[in-house]
């Protein structure tokens, strides 16, 4: 998708005279680890180091992003990174963050590598390099920690990009945006994505958010309440300028249906039936209007799949070859997510940084039975933000957040909750 979006935009600005190849352009697209035939950050600076490449097969007991962080501080003990790039930038950069447990002399792996291979910006201020990164703190799928500038390059620099060195580089620069609007996902998806991940409306109080207008207001809320008081009436209102997606004000049904059922088998089975209503009676095409993520195990994948395919719907499981085929560990396309003719059936890991039209998150009991858990939460609102119009979320069995998740629904995109401070506070202090 990054490099289909480099091509068009690249044409685009130049008026069609410039485009992406990644044969001959010095602009790289790279994995954050890097394989055999897919280049990425680690591998390639491992490569002008001349040290051997780790890969995540040698953490076995490691998450991913714990496992490349013990690569990269490997990495640093051994070498001086030559300094190969002009520029880095990082997105998805809450997904490379992990624990203090882990951090080579209180700095992130991954980040004081990437600051390492840059050249400066002038030789007058060798600290200063271009290393640029986006983070939604909402969309991490395996650390809480958020990514600000101490917690990044470490106490001694992070006056470069924040803190002390203060908000804007020579010639007015901003050292950071916090983006407001979202393109993608109707207005009351986000709400209910930010309402659910976060824990707004639990009977017990907020997991995880803001604590103050001004936080809410940096992404794209309107806020009446007094954060300073336990107990204070919060309201949160989501305009529609922040939120242009124009499937809100076109369509006259819900965009957020919510279905409990009394098996898994009766799930999967209605899940089936609406999917071949889209197909057959609605005109929808299977592969990029449709997405189906799984809450749980691969086994629940190979369950939706076999649903699909008894009532004559092709699946694509992502990285496998063809439609209507599992993935066997040996062949198939790392990179590959949509294949024509088929409805993907994904895991929340491989549907990041995807979207359709509509998005069937199946699987919520697999949520709602660790509800306190804020790793399960912001996968629930990855999925959820996958949708560009519509969303169907279902699950099994009778679980308390179920009735927080249909208050969400029922607010119809406008919050009200009694502040109480959080388990993990996200605001901007860094």
């Amino acid at each position: 998708m990054i490099i289909e979006l480099l091509d068009k935009w690249l044409r685009h600005f130049s008026g069609g005279e410039m485009y992406y190849d990644p044969k001959t352009s010095k602009l790289r697209v790279l994995h954050a680890w890097g394989a055999k035939e897919q280049p990425g950050l680690y591998s390639s600076i491992c490569k002008a180091s001349n040290i051997k490449t780790q890969n995540v097969n040698d953490f076995p007991i490691r998450l991913p992003n714990e496992a490349l962080a013990l690569a990269c501080t490997e990495l640093l003990n051994k070498s001086n990174s030559p300094q190969i790039y002009d520029a880095i930038l990082i997105d998805e950069g809450q997904d490379l963050i992990v624990d203090d447990a882990l951090k080579f002399e209180d700095k992130q792996p991954f980040y004081w590598m990437a600051y390492q291979a840059l050249r400066p910006v002038d030789s007058a201020t060798p600290e200063k390099r271009r290393l640029i990164w986006a983070y939604d703190e909402a969309q991490s799928l395996n650390s809480l920690v958020i990514p600000k500038s101490s917690e990044v390059l470490g106490n001694k620099l992070s006056g470069i990009i924040g803190g002390s060195g203060g908000a804007i580089y020579e010639g007015g620069i901003r050292k950071a945006y916090v983006i407001r609007r979202c393109y993608r996902s109707p207005g009351n998806i986000l709400t209910a994505a930010h309402a659910i991940g976060m824990g707004l409306l639990r009977p017990s109080g907020m997991l995880t958010g803001f604590t103050t207008k001004e936080d809410w207001r940096r992404i794209g809320y309107e806020v009446e309440g007094d954060f300073r008081k336990m107990g204070s009436t919060i309201t949160l209102y989501r305009p529609s300028e922040n939120s242009p997606n124009p499937v809100q004000q076109q369509w006259d049904g819900e965009l957020l249906e919510f279905n409990i059922y009394s098996s898994r088998t009766e799930e999967l089975k209605q899940v089936a039936n609406r999917i071949k209503c889209n197909l057959f009676d609605e005109g929808l095409n299977p592969s990029r209007d449709i997405l189906v993520i799984a809450l749980g195990s691969l086994q629940l994948q190979e369950q939706i799949a076999e649903f699909l395919v008894a009532n004559g719907i092709n699946f694509y499981i992502p990285t496998t070859t063809s439609n209507n085929s599992f993935p066997d560990g040996k062949t198939g396309n790392p990179n590959k997510f949509w294949n024509e003719g088929g409805v993907t059936v994904s895991g929340i890991h491989r549907a990041k940084g995807n979207e359709a039209n509509i998005v069937y998150v199946v699987g919520l009991d697999n949520v709602a039975k660790n509800e306190s858990n804020l790793i399960w939460r912001n996968q629930l609102f990855v999925a959820m933000t996958r949708a560009r119009g519509w969303v169907s979320l279902s699950g099994i069995g009778k679980y308390s957040m179920y009735e927080e998740i249909r208050q969400v629904i029922e607010s119809k995109g406008s919050l009200n909750f009694p502040f109480q401070p959080p388990l993990l506070d996200t605001g901007e202090s860094a």
